[in-house]
């Protein structure tokens, strides 16, 4: 309740009614205890709900970057940043939001809301909050927290005795208006790339989304164009994707660290898939559909980037086109936690199923190089086992039949567990397995630096079945730099694996130890969390010595 007559002194002060409507306020319902509240507000929203409230007036309060209400936070930059900052306008705000004046009050639905809003990029917090109740309708309002997001990217990352950098300017919410612009420079470790990108989470004030990219490669080029309409609630009738890619590149392989050969790749995709509502219950959405894929993959030789025993890989030039049936499943079992991936931000996770399969049947009446089936699968679940645990588990299988026999087939699953038995301290335990048979040239495995075996070259071995293994310990401290940067320092192992190909067997288990600082950026729309670490390997082998190695970056996505 201090919540909402908090919120009442900021909208209504400036009209002499903040002590009316402190009064009214008393008569929303009173929220009811329960066992364990999934996310901040849920009882009350609850309470409002059962009792037959319907959303009145939607007021929109959107924060700057700094709160220079804050005395100790009100200083030079502060001030010039919140003065340069162009807040998101309102009516992005309003569009985003699932919610409508005169709808009943749905506690589901609010909190689908505030995770539509947190999950755009320029956004770093959000809530929604009942101020008052007359009337048989609910007063809200949506408190929306921005983002840094015009910045001269100047990202840098370092595993592996590799380095990977990017110097961008970009804006992830241009004039306020929540569309993303860049244009850069960038280097990874396989290529170096000028980019153009454009992305739009309400494409022409619709609940479509889009996004293109331009890329020109050191090693060739890359068109891409996505539009989306998604299911933005689990009531949402039907939605849809349509995706196009062109690109043509160098496809790298590698043994010990080291480039053995390239292989020229040309490839074009025409993907897209409808789906429609086809029963709610309150918790569990089933949907299914129709999907289509045509692509096309061509290749030049091979050749040889330096010395090495490594054989030349294989082209395999090929047609798929292929329509067929998607089914989707998903419960929604969302709860929010914080400090887990990320630092100083609400983080929401399902702890529900959500499982989507597709059969498509590629044809030679279509264009395709051979007839057969086209698997794919992919389910995730969350689970609390303890208080004070989470744990995340995902999986896929594809695989598709080609000219009699089955190609491609990748199996891959993980799991991480997050156990937060102490105030500001998380302990992580991740756990990856990857199996790629009769891979096309495009897929491999590898572990090495960038590959969550830091301390290791990157790309350092290659095989067909694969285990990692993290165990980190991260302390987030009290401490902010320039109220911008919390501190937090982290130690971790990595441990890996590989069945290596050729009949050579089951590599040797490669670990690391690392120990270092570990930066949440609790402003900023991008590189939210920042390694700063040094890592040693605990095995020598070829091209590996055990001596420090520094990591630098946003090396890890767990």
């Amino acid at each position: 309740m201090s919540r909402s007559l908090l919120a009442c002194g900021a909208i209504l002060v400036g009209l002499g009614a903040c002590a009316p409507a402190a009064r009214a306020a008393l008569a929303c319902p009173q929220p009811m205890e329960i066992a364990h509240e999934r996310w901040a507000g849920e009882a009350q929203w609850l309470a409002i709900q059962r009792a037959g409230l319907h959303y009145g007036a939607i007021d929109v309060r959107v924060d700057n970057v700094y709160n220079l209400a804050n005395p100790r936070e009100d200083v030079w930059y502060t001030r010039t940043a919140d003065f340069l900052h162009i807040r998101t306008r309102d009516w992005v705000v309003h569009h985003l939001l699932l919610i409508r004046p005169g709808e009943p009050v749905n506690a589901r639905q609010v909190y689908e809301a505030i995770r539509h809003l947190r999950e755009q990029s320029f956004v770093r917090g959000a809530d929604i909050t009942p101020i008052t109740c007359t009337d048989g309708a609910v007063r809200v309002l949506v408190d929306v927290r921005d983002a840094w997001t015009l910045k001269l990217d100047t990202r840098f990352a370092r595993a592996g005795n590799a380095n990977e950098w990017r110097f961008k300017l970009e804006d992830s919410n241009f004039l306020g208006s929540g569309q993303t612009l860049a244009i850069g420079h960038q280097k990874t470790v396989e290529r170096s790339m000028n980019v153009l990108e454009f992305l739009s989470p309400a494409l022409l004030d619709t609940d479509w989304t889009a996004a293109a990219y331009y890329e020109d490669l050191s090693d060739g080029k890359l068109e891409s164009l996505a539009l989306s309409k998604p299911f933005l609630l689990d009531t949402t009738p039907w939605a849809a994707d349509v995706s196009a890619l062109d690109q043509y590149l160098n496809l790298n392989f590698y043994d010990a660290g080291m480039q053995q050969w390239y292989l020229p790749q040309r490839e074009r995709q025409l993907e897209g898939d409808w789906q429609k509502l086809l029963d709610f219950d309150g918790e569990t959405a089933l949907r299914a559909g129709i999907a289509m894929d045509y692509e096309h993959y061509a290749y030049g030789m091979p050749v040889r980037a330096s010395p090495g025993d490594s054989p030349p890989p294989v082209p395999y030039p090929r047609t798929l086109a292929g329509v067929g049936p998607i089914v989707s499943l998903h419960q929604d079992h969302y709860a929010s936690f914080e400090n887990l991936r990320e630092v100083g931000r609400v983080e929401d996770y399902n702890l529900g199923w959500d499982v989507s399969a597709q059969v498509l049947y590629d044809s030679t009446a279509l264009g395709a190089t051979a007839d057969g089936p086209n698997v794919s699968v992919k389910a995730s679940k969350g689970f609390e086992p303890w208080p004070q645990w989470l744990v995340l588990t995902d999986g896929s299988l594809m695989a598709r039949r080609d000219s009699g026999s089955w190609r491609n087939e990748a199996l891959d699953a993980e799991a991480t567990a997050y156990g937060q038995p102490w105030r500001r301290q998380t302990l992580v335990f991740h756990v990856d397995y990857a199996s790629l048979l009769h891979p096309d040239p495009e897929n491999r495995l590898y572990i090495g630096g960038f590959q969550a075996l830091r301390g290791y070259p990157n790309f350092y071995a290659t095989g067909t079945q694969r285990v990692r293994i993290t165990i980190a310990d991260r302390i987030v401290t009290p401490m902010v730099w320039f109220h911008t940067f919390q501190v937090g320092f982290v130690v971790f192992n990595d441990d890996a694996i590989i069945d290596r190909p050729a009949g050579q067997g089951w590599s040797p288990w490669y670990s690391s130890v690392g120990a270092g600082f570990r930066i949440g950026n609790l402003r900023g729309s991008f590189n939210r969390v920042l390694y700063f670490t040094i890592a040693e390997p605990l095995r020598t082998d070829i091209g590996v010595r055990r001596r420090p190695q520094v990591v630098v970056g946003d090396v890890l996505t767990f």
